[in-house]
């Protein structure tokens, strides 16, 4: 991964001249806490909240991948498996295990976390992470699933969440630090391969967009098509 000096200016970090609502401190108003404490405690809490939701979705997808029907095996995406092996999935969860978890997996958030699980872990379905949890591990300490989801369809993603895990970034920090990094990359390739999408999905407040990927994937359907 190319490393690109600094030459947008940041907008996520920290509220500059043009920015109508800038955050005031003076006016905010959390109870009996100081607002310090208040941070503090979000904080700790959704670090905890994001380790425990990363674990659940690790077990949920290892559970998932292990049904094969007929000897085929479920494998990712889901759109790839065939219509026969995922309806007979969802009939065995209803009508079996009783739950439906469709809920979860039909989510933008889980599809695109899914995808990073085989990077992590190697031989992801080979293991257990209800025998073995450690393995299964959640691979960073400052980084959080919100920077996985802002990067999930770039090439270099792990390398910016390494740098991001070096540096400390805060969330807003590393939006910034990506931001630069793909316009960066459109200024050289002449090119405006790298989007930035934010407040276009409900699930997705942010993320960056590979083009060059999306016209593959219709490429892709037109040729199933033909």
């Amino acid at each position: 991964m190319k490393h690109h000096n600094k030459t947008f200016e940041d907008i996520y970090s920290i509220d500059n001249d043009q920015v109508k609502n800038k955050l005031n401190f003076d006016k905010i108003d959390v109870g009996d806490m100081s607002v310090e404490e208040y941070i503090n405690l979000f904080k700790f809490f959704l670090k905890d909240f994001y380790s425990i939701l990363f674990d659940q979705c690790v077990r949920l997808s290892w559970m998932r991948r292990n049904f094969s029907y007929y000897g085929k095996k479920t494998i990712l995406p889901m759109q790839k498996n065939s219509m026969i092996l995922n309806i007979a999935f969802v009939k065995l969860l209803r009508r079996h295990v009783g739950i439906d978890i469709q809920l979860i997996t039909r989510s933008s958030f889980f599809t695109k976390l899914e995808l990073y699980f085989d990077d992590f872990f190697p031989g992801f379905c080979e293991g257990n992470p209800f025998t073995n949890p450690d393995y299964y591990k959640f691979p960073f300490k400052n980084v959080t699933l919100d920077f996985l989801l802002a990067v999930w369809q770039l090439d270099d993603r792990m390398e910016l969440l390494k740098e991001a895990e070096k540096q400390k970034m805060s969330y807003a920090v590393f939006v910034d630090y990506i931001i630069n990094h793909v316009y960066s990359e459109n200024e050289e390739l002449g090119r405006r391969r790298y989007e930035v999408r934010q407040n276009q999905d409900r699930n997705f407040p942010f993320c960056i967009i590979d083009t060059d990927k999306k016209l593959q994937a219709l490429k892709g359907k037109k040729r199933k098509h033909v």
